[in-house]
């Protein structure tokens, strides 16, 4: 009987454990009015992209290449380096009564992964 409030005891303990590791693992940015994290880039164009937010939900969202900030690893890149299936951090213009892109951050490079082969 002992034992097996013991192992009770344990396995209750690493439920708890593993339910607030999950829990941290989520804890970032989450999505605003003027703020799309992570979201998935599914069309470009010279005046506006698309992209699906974490919930689903697509934006289209007007750019300018002289206004709109775009970087990449921490530096600076032109528009043209955003590319269909980039994963981006999109900061909206709050005056402005569009969807207007301030500053869009690129977290991963679409296709950009490249295979390593040993022999």
């Amino acid at each position: 009987m002992r034992t097996r409030s013991l192992a009770c005891l344990i396995a209750a303990a690493l439920s708890a454990v593993a339910y607030v590791s999950a829990l941290a693992a989520t804890v970032g940015e989450d999505d605003t009015d003027v703020l799309l994290v992570d979201a998935k880039v599914v069309e470009t164009g010279d005046q506006h992209i698309s992209v699906i937010a974490r919930t689903g939900v697509e934006h289209v969202i007007a750019i300018d290449a002289a206004d709109t900030r775009v970087t990449l690893k921490g530096e600076r890149v032109e528009l043209k380096s955003l590319r269909v299936g980039d994963i981006v951090t999109v900061d909206l213009d709050a005056q402005n009564p569009l969807k207007f892109a301030r500053r869009i951050v690129i977290g991963e490079q679409a296709g950009s992964t490249v295979a390593s082969a040993r022999h």
